[in-house]
């Protein structure tokens, strides 16, 4: 956050200068108010910028095996322009590629798969979760092997068919 705050500020410094040398090139011709609306302005459309940008970005730090299976976009009043095109906050992506240093699955119909949980302003938590295909439910922190009496009494959570994050699992392949 501090490095947004700073961001921010240099981005008002930045525009303010660029106005300062119009001014003096004009013969300074330029309002007074000039120089802090454009500061002002660059700052809020930085920070506009910053909120829009963060899903991508994030996304852009992941490996190409990674798919999203769930974002959040939320409107705020604090925010007016969101309540024309909302922002996201949130999202979560599923990871079955090499990089995700991934278990063998345990077994036929069974997928390991990384889950990364991303929300604005947190970090990142990643957890690796189990999906039985078969039975359209998932397990979470599932590392390392278990064995079918372990899976049996395990605390499973049953999801739709349709859940994207259960369809990229099952769909997307091997393990690797």
């Amino acid at each position: 956050m501090l490095i947004f705050f700073i961001s921010t500020v240099a981005a008002g410094f930045a525009a303010a200068g660029v106005v300062m040398l119009l001014n003096r090139l004009s013969g300074r011709r330029l309002p007074k108010w000039a120089i802090p609306a454009a500061a002002g302005l660059a700052m809020v459309a930085y920070a506009i910028w910053n909120e829009y940008s963060w899903a991508e970005r994030n996304r852009a730090t992941l490996p190409d095996t990674a798919v999203v299976t769930f974002e959040n976009a939320r409107s705020d009043l604090w925010r007016p322009w969101t309540f024309v095109a909302p922002v996201t906050t949130r999202m979560a992506i599923l990871d079955r590629g090499p990089e995700a240093d991934l278990p063998a699955d345990p077994g036929p119909g069974m997928r390991h798969a990384q889950l990364y949980l991303m929300e604005r302003w947190k970090p990142i938590y990643r957890l690796i979760v189990l999906f039985d295909c078969a039975s359209a439910r998932r397990l979470d922190a599932a590392a390392g092997e278990a064995s079918a009496a372990d899976l049996a009494v395990a605390d499973w959570i049953q999801l739709d068919p349709d859940d994207p994050a259960l369809r990229a699992a099952c769909e997307g392949g091997g393990n690797g």
